[in-house]
């Protein structure tokens, strides 16, 4: 046996030995993410678009979102989307709305579900990347 095909089931091996690697827990759970669609679709799809792609507000999703929230905790996103938004009405969302909003909003920017709520506490431990 030649020397790269032992090297190759060198690695094989340790990869096999290691077992699979454990996925990261997502800040939010399911049911937040599809409470959040909801509510995104009645607060925030007027002017933020389906998926929220940008319309009359800003994209919140991709390089927008990650060059207007990148490096602040998911504590921070939500501060500011209670103080600001809706537009028409801000500091109207109650946390029962806000933070499945921030889920739907954080699954857009390939954020995924885990086995725990987002709240105030959780989220200010989870970072957006930049």
């Amino acid at each position: 046996m030649n020397f790269n095909k032992k090297l190759a089931l060198a690695a094989f091996g340790a990869a096999m030995f290691a077992g699979p690697a454990l996925a990261a827990e997502g800040p939010y759970t399911q049911a937040q993410l599809d409470k959040g669609t909801s509510e995104y679709n009645t607060h925030c799809r007027t002017c933020h678009a389906a998926k929220g792609k940008g319309a009359l507000g800003p994209a919140l999703s991709g390089d927008v979102f990650k060059k207007r929230f990148g490096g602040q905790s998911v504590t921070d996103v939500a501060n500011w989307i209670h103080e600001n938004m809706p537009q028409t009405a801000p500091k109207s969302l109650s946390d029962e709305q806000l933070y499945p909003i921030v889920a739907y909003i954080l699954s857009l920017n390939d954020f995924t579900p885990g086995q725990a709520d987002l709240t105030k506490d959780s989220g200010a431990a989870v970072k957006i990347p930049q």
